[in-house]
């Protein structure tokens, strides 16, 4: 039991000392090094929080609130649960599990007595992401419209505009007989710029999903940094 919990503080210290320089991927990889199975509830719950928390800071966020759920399971005092409850909504937030995170954030909002309206935070529930495969799809039916869907209307009409040109190009050369320029030339271009508009579509949606999940985060991310500032004081 000595040795063990000798190795476990040298193994956290050298944690600290891995976030601190930032090298969080180091940090997650000495985690996993610490024994777990440790008798007091207290020593327990430090030990899996540091593990969770490693996981969270280098990207693990799956193998993280894995942790965080065993945690719950294996530590029978729930009153050290507290802290854990930040800690899983910032993770279900990276794993897109948004009602799950609401609900936590909901426990954790009445438990600290925060005056915070929980529906209105996570009002942007209400929209639905945007689906890369029917950007795609609206593009190759009607070119820009991918994009304007995807909420990048100005690039829409670029992609509209420049397939118009490309299109424009090859019919005009085709009607004065220059029909290895029109043919090979303009429909070049129109497949280039059609097909590339499509896929530009889709990453398009993906680029907007990605800006909202960073955007409702952050928002989340800053209510909770406030309140345990607001405890620490």
């Amino acid at each position: 039991d000595a040795y063990r919990l000798v190795i476990n503080d040298l193994l956290r210290k050298k944690i600290q000392c891995q976030k601190y320089q930032k090298h969080f991927e180091e940090a997650w990889q000495t985690a996993q090094r610490i024994d777990l199975n440790e008798p007091n509830d207290t020593l327990q719950f430090g030990l899996r929080y540091e593990v969770a928390l490693c996981g969270y800071l280098s990207g693990h966020y799956g193998e993280a609130h894995g942790q965080i759920l065993q945690t719950r399971f294996y530590i029978a005092d729930s009153t050290l649960f507290s802290p854990l409850d930040v800690l899983e909504i910032l993770t279900l937030n990276e794993l897109d599990r948004w009602t799950e995170s609401k609900e936590v954030f909901k426990r954790y909002a009445a438990h600290h007595q925060l005056s915070v309206n929980v529906d209105e935070l996570y009002s942007f529930l209400k929209k639905k992401p945007k689906s890369p495969e029917k950007a795609q799809l609206l593009s190759f039916i009607m070119p820009g419209v991918g994009q304007m869907y995807a909420g990048f209307p100005k690039e829409g009409l670029v992609s509209v505009g420049l397939q118009t040109l490309a299109l424009g190009f090859g019919v005009y050369h085709v009607w004065h007989r220059y029909y290895l320029i029109g043919f090979f030339t303009g429909a070049g271009m129109f497949q280039a710029f059609y097909f590339g508009g499509a896929r530009r579509a889709e990453l398009m949606a993906e680029e907007t999903n990605r800006r909202r999940k960073a955007k409702n985060n952050q928002k989340i991310r800053t209510v909770l940094i406030e309140s345990e500032n607001k405890k620490g004081k």
